[in-house]
């Protein structure tokens, strides 16, 4: 006689089917299709809007480069950063309104321009550039000690740049301007030291040189040449 059921036992689950019989795509299907045509329709969304969404992007990014490239005047300028914020072609319009401001010796709109560059734009390739820029414009202003303050902090900003060895050379020219000898002398022997291939490390050594015998310089002075033995003071 057949043992009846254990009633404590459960009963065997779809799943359990599944696996004991093998797997049934048809059975599969019928059981999970509003599932799968659910998330395959939202799939296909998702890749549908990332298309469009690039494509727009691509769209963007050419017709921002179409309309910096006929730009001339300020105003030109000044619609392409407004048109395309947020490209790369913007990022130059800016650079290139704060460039024609300066030239026009509007100082202050050629700051405001470069600080919202900076704040927009902080990840641009000529970021260090900007912010170069920014530091020669405040010193044309005639505040040495915002422009001092933003020659260090493109130095140590951007050391791999080629603003780096430039801010560095503008801020010991600065100095000397201002009469500190000895401070524009020692960030001319660092200039010197840290950028010993630039193209400016010649003039750099010229003017170190040069501070060295000026008055008010109180730097070391160089030791004598030996020569078999005999000592030659400079």
């Amino acid at each position: 006689m057949a043992s009846p059921t254990n009633a404590s036992e459960p009963e065997s689950s779809d799943e359990e089917e599944i696996i004991d019989t093998g797997f049934d795509a048809l059975l599969f299907w019928d059981r999970y299709r509003q599932i799968i045509l659910v998330v395959g329709g939202v799939v296909l969304l998702g890749l549908a809007a990332f298309g469009i969404y690039e494509y727009n992007q691509s769209q963007l990014i050419a017709g921002a480069g179409a309309a910096l490239a006929q730009a001339a005047s300020e105003d030109d300028l000044r619609q392409v950063t407004d048109k395309y914020p947020g490209t790369a072609a913007a990022g130059d319009a800016m650079l290139l309104l704060a460039g024609q401001l300066r030239t026009e010796q509007k100082y202050d709109d050629a700051v405001r321009v470069l600080q919202t560059f900076l704040n927009k734009y902080p990840t641009h390739p000529l970021a260090h550039a900007g912010d170069l820029t920014l530091a020669e414009t405040l010193e044309a202003q005639g505040k040495d000690d915002e422009a001092m303050s933003r020659y260090e902090e493109v130095a140590a900003k951007y050391p791999d740049s080629y603003s780096a060895p430039l801010a560095l050379l503008a801020q010991a020219n600065l100095l000397k301007s201002q009469g500190k000898i000895d401070d524009a002398r020692r960030v001319y022997e660092n200039f010197v030291a840290q950028f010993p291939d630039s193209v400016f490390a010649q003039q750099a050594m010229a003017e170190m040189h040069m501070l060295r015998s000026a008055p008010g310089g109180s730097a070391s002075p160089t030791p004598p040449t030996t020569i078999e033995g005999i000592s030659i003071p400079h």
